[in-house]
């Protein structure tokens, strides 16, 4: 059977025949039995003789947040200043969407820019790193205007991002890592455009959404059905360092499974 890694703990299996990880170490940490089946000289010579299993490292609910655009709002701005803001706006908008907004229909309340999301469309990437699993992904979406109600010029269609970095202690690069599809928790909505008490007020904080997913990671290890306090990692080395840094995985529309 080979060596035990020393740094697996020890296993047991309990009435339903599953295994389960206990809070000490394995014998092979203490002593070499040549009559163990796994320290020392094997029983069981064959790796044959032994059961390949995913080994769970770690299994963590994690929340995500994607914003847009920035964390802030100009206003209420009143005076020359508001007219001033209006018809920069105006301006703006117009070049934009590629129809025409007036600094009035602005200051009036009539004109509207939101975000409309595609939560169906979530893409997001997995990548590990050395105790850590690091999640990026967007969520596509469309920047839309509307003139009195009514949908105007074109949709720009946006991405928003978001990143999130999973303490898993034991997790190496090669370990496969699963995730569920992402649930939305919570959004934030809002106006570019708000009037308040008659000033104009530009709210740069457009969207925000918190995504929940579950991410697992798992790696093969050959458990000795003899003795289940031999566990051997399939790639005994996959946690050693290369010295050249990873790349973090990007990802592109259709990368989610």
């Amino acid at each position: 059977m080979g060596n035990c890694s020393g740094h697996w703990n020890n296993w047991s299996k309990d009435d339903k025949g599953k295994f389960e990880r206990n809070n000490h170490k394995s014998k092979c940490d203490h002593k070499h039995d040549h009559n163990d089946s796994c320290c020392g000289e094997p029983k069981h010579k064959d790796k044959n003789d032994c059961v390949l299993i995913n080994k769970v490292i770690c299994s963590q609910s994690v929340q995500k947040t994607g914003e847009f655009a920035f964390p802030f709002a100009v206003g209420p701005l009143g005076g020359t200043l508001g007219t001033g803001a209006a018809g920069l706006l105006a301006t703006v908008l117009s070049a934009i969407f590629g129809v025409a907004v007036g600094a009035a229909a602005i200051l009036a309340g009539t004109v509207s820019v939101r975000v409309r999301p595609v939560f169906t469309g979530i893409e997001q990437e997995i990548t590990v790193v050395k105790d850590k699993i690091i999640n990026l992904g967007f969520i596509p979406a469309f920047l839309e205007l509307r003139l009195a109600g009514v949908l105007s010029g074109a949709s720009i269609p946006i991405r928003i991002f978001f990143q999130e970095h999973t303490d898993c202690p034991g997790v190496c690069p090669g370990d496969t890592v699963t995730e569920t599809p992402p649930v939305v928790e919570a959004v934030l909505d809002q106006d570019l455009l708000q009037l308040e008490n008659g000033a104009l007020l530009v709210n740069f904080l457009l969207f925000k959404a918190i995504v929940r997913t579950r991410i697992t990671a798992t790696r093969q290890v050959l458990v000795d059905p003899k003795d289940h306090d031999c566990v051997i990692d399939v790639n005994e080395r996959r946690c050693d360092p290369t010295g050249t840094p990873i790349n973090i995985n990007f990802p592109r529309p259709g990368s989610t499974t």
